[in-house]
């Protein structure tokens, strides 16, 4: 059985969302940040600020490739895991990538009261989560699904993820 992938922009959901597919589901639920965390001992912000970007990129290859390797399970990744080809290819292999999308003035609602743990949006204003995401937008696109998120109603875009993800593996 396929891996249900989330990709997105920090704040568009992917951790509130994917707990509530897994919970649906009744499969394993689990977050590329949450398992750097526990790997390394400490958050993803102070793992950046303590040993810096390279090695944060060698333990988000780790968590990736880790987790990548279940089946049937849900995992929810950080805004930025996506841009590191390697993550994609190894989470492709056995998992179908649900883009969810968003718009900016939400991720920077989202995410207001959580900017010391995450750090790409420090002192961002609206305009630069807007340019970020333009920037970040390629390699998103790569998704097999784009499900646009919509704030208002999280049943519905759990139930669109469901509804696409049980198409696509249907005979499987």
């Amino acid at each position: 059985m396929k891996n249900i992938v989330l990709i997105g922009f920090t704040g568009t959901g992917k951790t509130t969302i994917g707990r509530r597919v897994a919970a649906k589901l009744n499969i394993e639920f689990y977050d590329t940040d949450e398992a750097i965390r526990r790997c390394e001992k400490m958050p993803v912000h102070e793992l950046l600020q303590k040993k810096g970007a390279k090695y944060f990129e060698g333990a988000q290859r780790f968590a990736v490739s880790t987790l990548a390797q279940n089946n049937g399970v849900l995992i929810s990744t950080g805004g930025e895991t996506v841009l590191d080809a390697f993550n994609v290819e190894a989470l492709r292999k056995n998992g179908i990538l649900f883009w969810l999308k968003t718009d900016n003035l939400s991720v920077y609602q989202n995410t207001r009261g959580s900017l010391s743990r995450r750090p790409v949006l420090a002192g961002a204003s609206l305009s630069d989560i807007e340019a970020m995401m333009k920037q970040y937008e390629p390699f998103y696109e790569k998704a097999d699904v784009t499900i646009l998120v919509n704030h208002d109603d999280m049943d519905a875009t759990t139930n669109e993820i469901i509804q696409q993800y049980k198409k696509l593996t249907q005979g499987e």
